[in-house]
């Protein structure tokens, strides 16, 4: 009975181990999704903040600032306050499939490398957002 629980245990943690978060920096979104992404983003959002994702005084810039913002929480927290807020003059208006190709181009923007798999609305949550590359240590 000890050696099927022991058993059992370890079959947990193993289901568990397997089931870990995969972060942004795991090549969670496909460079085709990107530049779909980047056709949106010219037709949804760069009205306000800039061709460039750089933002304007009112606005946030969409690279540099907003990977420690969202640092510490899943891809989800983005996926979904562009999915609700955005584009500002018609927020919620956005398919989830375009709202994933706009998150995927933002990636890219921050120098996030693309994989062979699209983003999905669906696995969002399960990315990390690490506003680091793991096991890079920060420049001083």
């Amino acid at each position: 009975m000890r050696t099927r629980m022991i058993a059992a245990a370890m079959m947990v943690l193993a289901s568990s181990a397997a089931q870990a978060r995969s972060s942004i920096w795991d090549g969670v979104y496909s460079d085709a999704q990107a530049d779909r992404g980047h056709t949106a983003y010219m037709q949804n959002c760069s009205r306000c903040h800039g061709v460039t994702l750089m933002g304007t005084f009112e606005i946030p810039p969409l690279v540099g600032r907003i990977m420690p913002y969202y640092a510490s929480s899943s891809l989800g927290a983005l996926f979904d306050y562009i999915s609700t807020a955005m584009p500002l003059d018609h927020p919620g208006a956005l398919s989830p499939a375009v709202n994933a190709d706009i998150v995927a181009y933002i990636l890219k923007s921050n120098d996030v490398p693309s994989g062979a798999k699209e983003l999905t609305a669906a696995g969002v949550k399960d990315i990390s957002f690490d506003a680091a590359r793991p096991g890079r240590s920060a420049k001083h």
